[in-house]
């Protein structure tokens, strides 16, 4: 009997321990899936209208710019409708709903193992210094 009560309590030890491993690897996959639900779409990008068809942009038989001095001079007038410029927008942030979740995700993941390591060695204490059944 004392073989298998011994077996019976590195048995229960071991499963503390994947216990928490388990609650780890479970936790941070919540998290992870918390951030990347909250990422915004992407937004559609338009297409340049083509300007080489008509105004001073416009392309002869050679495929070349007739005036390539104005074409640029009309390019930068029309900034705010410029195709060659990029203007970046700010990056859209999580909400504070979502950055709560995914942060009690990841506070429970951070202490999945300890609290897992911890509760298998009081249960291992509590198992190895009970006093064995008097038969």
């Amino acid at each position: 009997m004392r073989a298998v009560d011994g077996v019976l309590k590195y048995l229960l030890l071991g499963v503390g321990v994947a216990a928490g491993v388990l609650l780890f690897r479970h936790a941070m996959s919540e998290g992870l899936h918390t951030i990347i639900a909250s990422e915004r779409p992407m937004p559609k990008v338009e297409s340049p209208t083509l300007t080489m068809w008509d105004g001073a942009c416009k392309l002869d038989s050679n495929l070349q710019a007739a005036n390539p001095l104005r074409c640029k001079m009309e390019m930068r007038a029309t900034s705010g409708n410029n195709p060659l410029v990029y203007h970046a927008n700010p990056i859209p942030t999580m909400t504070k709903a979502e950055s709560e979740t995914a942060s009690g995700w990841f506070m429970l993941a951070a202490f999945a193992i300890p609290l897992s390591l911890g509760a298998a060695a009081i249960l291992g204490f509590l198992l190895f210094r009970l006093p064995p059944d008097a038969e």
